[in-house]
């Protein structure tokens, strides 16, 4: 009898080292290429996040700027619409160091005044009895340290400015002394005429606002701060606009002889310095002399001076009729490598370029008109034929 054999049962084959090494290898490079990929797409995610950032600082920065700065003279004399006044900050390219690996920046200085179209009493002021408002009316608002009137007569023969004490004013109140009558700012004296009449002549009494705008240093970062009054730079009184700003620059604008006038070939431009010599102040190529407006040259142009008189054409801030403004922010941080990065440019005189260094920026430069400073005459507004009691605000 024969015996069939059972079959034999094989194991199966085990991979050699040479087929698991190139498994292993093809593996990581697929799982490498992956995560290449994904570290790209993250950086570019990141990169792009930062330059968002970026944007949408400056862009909000430059809107609030521009919706005041066209307020600038409204209601003011325009000599003193745009302030000048450097014992309280540097008006121009002023550098502000900040720690190690951290760029510089540059900043000039934005200060301008202009009166609240909203806010208007009627009443008196003497130096005997301070501000007076008539009519059973208050003040309707807490004023603060430095806040600033405009007292006028009507028809604006004569006005002058008050500047609130320390202690500031209630609202509630109906008159105060807490004032310093501001003899720069103002066009009489402390007690002169028409300012005490009371009745349907009493003068008007008017709200001036004030805005400086500046970078500044906060908690070791560059931001653009915007403050509401002049006479300090204490940030208790100022708000952030963007983060990180590296450079804010401001050149203006003067007004110019049109080709037809007498003056147009006469006259040499503010901004010698520039090449070409223009009459832009702050522009690349200004001198020290050429940055900014001279509060302080003389002649200089008032409410009677023709448009085309030789005053209304020199480097007194008067004769400001635009505002060019240039603003650079950058990232938050820098890239790790430090190679991707756009660099820093030169923005008006500001002399800041310097290589690559792994920040990302955003550069944005706007002109904006001010009209406001072609004013010839004193706007201060009638209400009603007689008015006597009014209360617009607060």
């Amino acid at each position: 009898m024969t015996r069939s054999k059972s079959p034999q049962s094989h194991a199966p084959r085990g991979f050699t080292l040479v087929e698991l090494l190139v498994g292993a290898a093809t593996t990581s490079i697929i799982l490498f290429a992956v995560a290449f990929a994904v570290l790209a797409v993250q950086g570019s995610y990141q990169a792009e996040s930062r330059v968002k950032v970026a944007v949408e600082g400056v862009r909000t920065a430059a809107t609030f700027i521009e919706q005041r700065l066209r307020m600038a003279g409204y209601g003011v004399d325009p000599r003193f619409a745009f302030d000048f006044d450097a014992t309280v900050a540097s008006k121009a390219n002023q550098v502000l160091a900040f720690g190690p690996g951290i760029p510089q920046s540059v900043t000039d200085d934005l200060a301008f005044r202009y009166r609240d179209p909203s806010w208007l009493r009627r009443g008196y002021y003497t130096a005997a009895d301070g501000l007076q408002i008539q009519g059973g009316d208050v003040f309707g608002v807490d004023f603060p340290e430095s806040q600033r009137f405009l007292v006028s007569c009507r028809g604006g023969r004569d006005y002058v400015v008050l500047r609130v004490n320390a202690g500031g004013v209630q609202s509630d109140a109906i008159g105060s002394k807490n004032f310093t009558l501001d003899a720069r700012l103002s066009s009489v004296g402390a007690d002169a005429g028409c300012l005490s009449w009371t009745g349907t002549d009493a003068p008007y009494v008017m709200l001036l606002h004030e805005l400086r705008i500046r970078i500044m240093d906060l908690d070791g970062r560059p931001f653009l701060m915007a403050f509401d009054r002049l006479d300090s730079l204490n940030l208790a009184n100022a708000v952030p606009l963007a983060a990180d700003v590296e450079s804010f620059q401001v050149a203006y604008v003067m007004n110019r002889p049109l080709p037809n006038s007498v003056h147009a070939s006469v006259l040499p431009p503010v901004d010698a310095s520039s090449d070409p010599a223009n009459w832009v102040l702050g522009d690349v190529g200004s001198d020290d002399a050429d940055r900014f407006p001279d509060p302080d040259i003389t002649p200089a142009p008032v409410y009677g001076t023709a448009y085309d008189d030789a005053t209304r054409y020199n480097q007194h801030p008067a004769n400001i009729r635009a505002v060019r403004l240039s603003i650079s922010v950058r990232s938050t941080r820098a890239e790790a490598n430090g190679r991707r990065a756009f660099e820093r440019v030169n923005l008006e005189d500001s002399n800041e370029a310097v290589d690559a260094d792994g920040y990302y920026r955003t550069n944005m430069t706007l002109t904006v008109r001010v009209p406001n400073m072609l004013s010839r005459s004193a706007f201060i507004p009638e209400v009603g034929d007689e008015p006597t009691d009014i209360a617009w605000g607060g």
